[in-house]
């Protein structure tokens, strides 16, 4: 397992801003892989073996921020949002518009719309 990154956790930490439930998430959250495609990227988690110690609600939601994160070499930068399935954080998706990526993040700068 591969730890968060600094983008990872803090898109995760906008995402509690408004399901603060999931705050208690975090320690247990682990990136279990990133599959990089010409035009995007998935980090999916997992979570840790004790996570019997969280409750989950049982809801679903797809969740963006409305910020756009730019990357150096990206005329739109990307786009993201992290899914919520059955109360668990599944994966965040990055991606372009229609440009090709190679999944390095490099400097970046999340703008706010």
């Amino acid at each position: 397992m591969e730890q968060l990154t600094t983008l990872e956790t803090t898109l995760l930490n906008n995402l509690i801003e408004k399901y603060p439930a999931l705050k208690a998430h975090l320690p247990y959250l682990k990136v279990k892989n990133r599959e990089t495609t010409k035009v995007g990227m998935t980090v999916n988690f997992e979570y840790t073996d004790d996570v019997e110690k969280l409750n989950f609600d049982d809801f679903n939601a797809l969740f963006s921020g409305g910020e756009n994160i730019e990357i150096k070499g990206l005329k739109q930068g990307l786009s993201y949002v992290i899914d919520i399935t059955d109360g668990q954080i599944e994966y965040i998706e990055f991606s372009t518009y229609g440009e090709n990526w190679n999944g390095q993040f490099g400097d970046y700068k999340i703008i706010s719309e």
